[in-house]
């Protein structure tokens, strides 16, 4: 496996398992409790995904020095950008879902979460759509 296809694997599992267990604990939180008591394990979740990510560069970059460093090929951009506009669909999507969630009773703090779940969901979308690209093929 190759060091782009290891980081996006790494980058995939460890957002929808960090980020799945911050929007279950989410859910669990009654809503008036929401808002700033939700700002700790928002931070916690943000520095677990750094440390994850870093560690597991590090690691690889250590193990396979040349590839690591190596310039990006033209199946490196094309499977990036094929991953980018399936993400940017999947933002726009939830966007506009949170949009319409607006007219239905959303409001205060989750509207903010449901934003960030948005931005989140298309991020994890860009992480398994890259990785698959690179197990597929484009």
């Amino acid at each position: 496996m190759a060091f782009r296809e290891k980081i996006a694997w790494v980058a995939f599992l460890s957002t929808v398992l960090i980020w799945g267990a911050f929007f279950v604990i989410l859910v669990q939180i009654p809503h008036e409790a929401r808002g700033l008591a939700m700002l700790g394990p928002f931070i916690a979740a943000t520095i677990a995904q750094a440390a994850v990510m870093i560690v597991a560069a590090t690691v690889w970059a250590i193990s396979a020095p040349k590839e690591a460093n190596a310039p990006a090929d033209e199946r490196d951009r094309a499977v990036g950008r094929r991953a980018t506009g399936i993400a940017y669909f999947t933002l726009i999507l939830g966007v506009a879902a949170v949009i319409a969630w607006l007219h239905f009773g959303l409001h205060g703090p989750d509207t903010i979460f449901a934003l960030a779940g948005a931005f989140i969901l298309a991020e994890a979308v860009r992480f398994g759509a890259t990785a698959l690209g690179y197990r597929k093929g484009v």
